[in-house]
């Protein structure tokens, strides 16, 4: 009887590790699954802003294109990228691309990071949406995003100051020093952002994990009650056996 209990208490600890590292193996496919939609998606929008930026451009400057071949090239040139990163992230195996996953990451950041740099030398806004974009729907590390967001901000911030101010020097560090303000805002935000996304996540992956636990515990509880009332019934029946042959010799020796 001990022996058979203590084979089932070590099936029953198994069978929770194994569960337990399949719940976690399927919480990190769930996670990299989400990014890579989310990467799909921003791959997608962006795209479509491009081109209907390129068209403004083409249409609004259409008497005088040559003054805006570097604008339209730039277009082109993220236009392109983008295009091959969407094809690539559309493969069947590409959410399970660690290498893609960072590669594209970083080849997105760097031509949008670029033509919004050269587009808009004081206009925070776009690259803070780009930063934003960079902590929420990048499939890459947290510390790799905040590097490549400090790259983003690093980059502007020597831009603005390589061209220098224009007329007055107050205002023109004044100005720079509430668009620096507003960068690292758009990185808390995007921080803060995925940790409570994260956490979100995890705090629904465990009540799902306690509730599977629970039910595999009284799966194996009933294995258990099983296996014991199956060791417990043969002597039960050789008992009853036994007792009816004993019943049986009584009877013939009183006839």
């Amino acid at each position: 009887m001990a022996n058979i209990e203590n084979s089932l208490e070590t099936d029953e600890v198994l069978e929770e590790e194994g569960t337990e590292l399949e719940l976690e193996a399927l919480y990190r496919r769930y996670c990299v699954r989400l990014k890579h939609a989310l990467f799909v998606s921003a791959l997608c929008v962006t795209l479509l802003c491009t081109l209907v930026l390129l068209c403004a451009v083409c249409v609004l400057h259409s008497q005088d294109l040559s003054a805006q071949v570097i604008a339209i090239s730039a277009l082109s040139v993220i236009i392109f990228i983008l295009l091959s990163v969407l094809a690539l992230a559309l493969l069947p195996a590409a959410a399970e691309w660690e290498a893609f996953a960072l590669t594209g990451s970083v080849l997105v950041t760097v031509s949008l990071g670029a033509g919004t740099l050269m587009a808009t030398h004081h206009a925070p806004l776009p690259l803070f949406a780009l930063i934003l974009m960079v902590h929420t729907m990048m499939p890459i590390a947290r510390s790799i995003a905040l590097v490549m967001a400090t790259a983003l901000t690093l980059a502007y911030m020597g831009l603005a100051i390589g061209l220098g101010p224009q007329g007055q020097e107050d205002q023109f560090y004044q100005q720079l020093i509430c668009e620096l303000a507003l960068l690292m805002s758009a990185s808390g935000i995007g921080l803060y952002y995925r940790a409570l996304t994260e956490r979100a996540h995890r705090d629904t992956f465990a009540g799902t994990r306690t509730c599977l636990e629970q039910r595999v515990k009284l799966e194996c509880e009933r294995e258990q009650q099983e296996s014991l009332l199956l060791s417990v019934i043969p002597a039960y029946i050789a008992a009853e056996d036994a007792a009816k042959k004993l019943e049986n010799d009584v009877k013939s020796e009183r006839i």
